[in-house]
């Protein structure tokens, strides 16, 4: 008489250790899916550490280090589109970490722009495609002067005003800074000549460039300073006085 009551005794006991079993597999799971998510978080980020290194270490390479000194800084925010009076984006140093007006701010690939003002901790930098950017040029196989200037059409157009009617310069030419504004140094890559028209009523030839920055993407920036000089420490005076935004001259 009792065979049956131990038989469904021992099946229910046998069913409870297969249900904690399960139980405590099923947390088992869930911790490992916990720690694989922290895992391919970590993963993510260590990533990304990885590349910005890669990306500060090609900037400390830049020709230019070897003359001048130079600070990097972050962006920390654009402004694009029709909307966007001037192209600029902000970056996280101001003029008490040495990003004064002027200061000039490129990558390891060329030039980005200048810096437009500054507060005492951040500052807005006018990209090279800004139609009221200048820059002096040459060209570096023709060594054809001109002055490089942004285009309100495109995000990387530039247009290279004042070439001479009987100079030479060609298609897919580089052009880099001439370093005779004292702010850049000679020989950093600006853009690329992708259109050349004789100006028949004019004197001077159109010329069309694409800027070699995707500007749309930097992340990172060098600003290079004086020879010979260090981030100041302004006094108060100075540091409450607003910035004023740049003459042509000082583009």
């Amino acid at each position: 008489m009792l065979s049956p009551v131990v038989w469904v005794k021992d099946k229910f006991d046998e069913w409870w250790e297969h249900y904690m079993a399960l139980v405590d597999i099923s947390k088992e799971n869930t911790r490992l899916r916990s720690e694989l998510e922290r895992a391919r978080a970590e993963a993510m980020l260590a990533a990304e550490d990885r590349m910005e290194l890669e990306r500060l270490r090609a900037l400390l390479g830049l020709e230019a280090l070897r003359e001048r000194p130079a600070f990097a800084a972050r962006v920390i925010a654009k402004r694009f589109g029709p909307q966007a009076v001037l192209k600029t984006f902000t970056i996280n140093k101001g003029f008490l970490d040495g990003a004064v007006t002027g200061t000039p701010v490129v990558i390891q690939n060329g030039v980005v722009g200048r810096v437009l003002r500054a507060s005492p901790h951040a500052a807005t930098v006018l990209m090279l495609t800004d139609p009221g950017f200048r820059l002096a040029v040459i060209s570096r196989d023709s060594r054809t002067p001109g002055i490089i200037t942004g285009s309100i059409s495109g995000q990387r157009r530039l247009e290279m005003a004042y070439v001479a009617q009987n100079a030479r310069i060609m298609v897919g030419e580089v052009l880099i800074t001439a370093g005779i504004d004292a702010s850049f140094p000679k020989g950093i890559p600006v853009g690329v000549v992708t259109q050349v028209t004789p100006g028949n009523e004019i004197l001077f030839q159109q010329v069309h460039a694409q800027a070699i920055v995707d500007l749309e993407r930097v992340e990172e920036v060098l600003l290079l300073m004086e020879e010979g000089s260090a981030p100041p420490a302004l006094p108060p005076a100075q540091a409450d006085r607003p910035a004023e935004r740049p003459t042509n001259a000082q583009r």
